[in-house]
């Protein structure tokens, strides 16, 4: 592999910065304005990144190079409604602002702005990779800006063969075509995009490279088992335009939540159905077809997952992501502290019972014939007041009469594990170290404490009698449901990155090393895995059947791995 640029000093400077400067501030609304850097990038001690110039100084960036910063004053400034910027250099992942330190900032949260978009070649520890410069008189291109060129060039980043290359698309065709050359360079892409944004003209084509290419991917990526006999190959569909939840299988239908929508698609024939919008990035909840959530004036909305159209439902105020069903009962918990039963065949309300406190954290779960719900209060001192306490309470299923309440002894984080057998809480001992809890459902009781060595990097899960998590040190933790014991620890190559779950007695883990394994519950022991970055979804999961996973990787497309190895 040719060597990575950080010791050649020999790009060209930017002639013309003033110039552009004064373009972005006559820029048209409508206009889209593309930056593209493809050069050295620079780190000084505080990791600030910086682009090189012919005569930068890589030991003083700060007073010979074009700092970060200052370009992104530059998309501040400027008008357009669409501002695509791609970095092609080494530390590019640092242009993120806020990237300093172990984890990434998160695109959404550091960007402002319709249409502010950002593509990176890299992480912010990885370097950019240049192209083979044996012929000295026919310099090569970076091998990230030699995919963008090849797929521009050839018409091969149209995935979708409509003779327009957007950037999703031109995205999704330089990742594949580095990670099949083998390069190591995980590009990002990430911003405020309502609307995909389109980047050329090609030729179409006839043939439909989107399989072709996926087919590739595939057999290149899969390092786990084939496909079981007689069932239908594994496929990938675009869904959400970038990160989005874990899909959700439901009555035959495919949900991908992706903020303020629904991305609806039939579970055999892959059809997309018409997008729900939602109000509220909250979890809507799914039963018989059709989609729950709140909506304008945090009114209980109900819509038909198949057709978009809205539904009758009970006319109640509710609480966003704290919706759940069980059987054909839905369970909404109200602003104003009241949960309510809700028949969902006739949309009438069996009772309602006041909590006390508004419900917080997780959607109410249903276990040992109770209701169980998680509510936070705040306990007045003289005239301070003590931060917001979390309990779990119970009330009955039948009548929504009170049952019990369990006090923890520490700070409840807002995640749970809830079966007949044990409610497993997780309690915050100290900023680093977390503890997990199991209660008894029937009365609230205590039944074993378990001390985890790190905090956990997402939601418990109680499968087969064991309890699966996952910590920040990619430690992978199982306990006896039953007594608390540590059964197996083992190490994952990433932080996980969503809930741990189970088909039959092989444990899934998917982490940020872009892998996601499977485990063997009992022991522990590896089996195999796949190479793909799934989406995070902390209290979420992939969906599963006997024989497939759906999965929603990190550009939002959703994907099928087999679960079983071939008969």
């Amino acid at each position: 592999m040719a060597s990575s640029r950080s010791n050649n000093w020999s790009t060209p400077t930017g002639p013309c910065w003033s110039e552009r400067s004064r373009s972005s501030l006559t820029a048209r609304r409508d206009d889209v304005c593309l930056l593209y850097f493809s050069c050295h990038g620079v780190r000084n001690r505080s990791d600030k990144l910086y682009f090189a110039v012919r005569n930068t100084d890589p030991e003083r960036p700060a007073h010979s190079a074009i700092s970060a910063s200052f370009v992104h004053d530059m998309m501040d400034e400027c008008r357009a409604r669409s501002v695509v910027v791609v970095v092609d250099c080494c530390y590019s992942g640092l242009f993120i602002p806020g990237a300093k330190g172990s984890e990434s900032a998160g695109f959404e949260e550091v960007l402002a702005g319709h249409g502010r978009v950002i593509v990176t070649a890299g992480t912010r520890m990885q370097r950019a990779w240049e192209g083979d410069h044996s012929d000295a008189e026919t310099p090569a291109l970076s091998r990230f800006t030699s995919a963008i060129v090849e797929g521009l060039r050839s018409g091969d980043a149209d995935l979708n063969g409509d003779g327009l290359v957007s950037l999703q698309e031109l995205f999704k065709y330089t990742s594949e075509r580095l990670h099949l050359e083998g390069v190591e360079q995980t590009p990002r892409m990430g911003g405020e995009m309502q609307y995909d944004i389109t980047l050329a003209r090609v030729k179409k084509k006839r043939r439909q490279r989107s399989s072709r290419t996926t087919k590739k991917t595939l057999s290149r990526r899969t390092a786990g088992p084939s496909p079981t006999r007689g069932a239908k190959a594994p496929w990938q569909v675009s869904a959400a335009s970038g990160s989005a939840r874990q899909p959700v299988l439901s009555d035959g239908t495919l949900v991908v939540h992706e903020k303020y929508s629904l991305h609806v698609f039939d579970a055999e024939s892959r059809r997309r159905y018409p997008l729900i919008q939602t109000n509220y990035p909250g979890s809507a909840v799914f039963h018989g077809g059709t989609a729950y959530f709140p909506g304008p004036g945090s009114l209980l909305r109900s819509v038909d997952l198949r057709t978009g159209k809205p539904r009758r439902s009970a006319r109640l105020r509710v609480c966003d992501g704290l919706l759940s069903v069980s059987a054909d009962t839905l369970y909404a918990t109200g602003p104003d502290g009241f949960l309510h039963s809700i028949d969902v065949r006739s949309d009438g309300v069996r009772w309602s019972q006041q909590l006390g406190q508004p419900a917080v954290g997780c959607p109410p779960e249903v276990a040992a014939g109770s209701v169980i719900v998680m509510t936070e209060e705040f306990r007045p001192r003289g005239h301070a007041t003590d931060p917001a306490e979390k309990r779990v309470q119970a009330v009955l299923e039948a009548t929504g009469q009170p049952n019990w309440s369990y006090q923890p002894e520490r700070p409840l984080s807002g995640e749970w594990a809830v079966t007949d057998s044990g409610i497993y809480l997780v309690q915050q001992v100290d900023l680093s170290r977390q503890r997990i809890v199991a209660v008894d459902p029937t009365n609230g009781e205590p039944l074993w404490r378990f001390d985890a060595a790190a905090n956990l990097a997402a939601a418990p899960a109680a499968v087969s009698g064991w309890v699966v998590f996952g910590d920040v040190d990619n430690r992978l933790v199982a306990l006896d449901a039953k007594s608390g014991a540590q059964l197996w620890e083992r190490k994952t190559k990433g932080r996980v990155l969503t809930r741990p779950f189970a088909v039959g007695d092989t444990l899934f883990t998917a982490d940020r090393a872009a892998t996601l394994t499977a485990w063997k519950l009992p022991v522990g022991r590896k089996i195999y895995s796949y190479d793909v970055l799934l989406s995070t979804d902390r209290h979420g999961a992939p969906a599963c059947t006997s024989d497939w996973l759906y999965v929603t990787d990190s550009q939002g497309d959703m994907r099928t791995f087999p679960t079983k190895l071939r008969a």
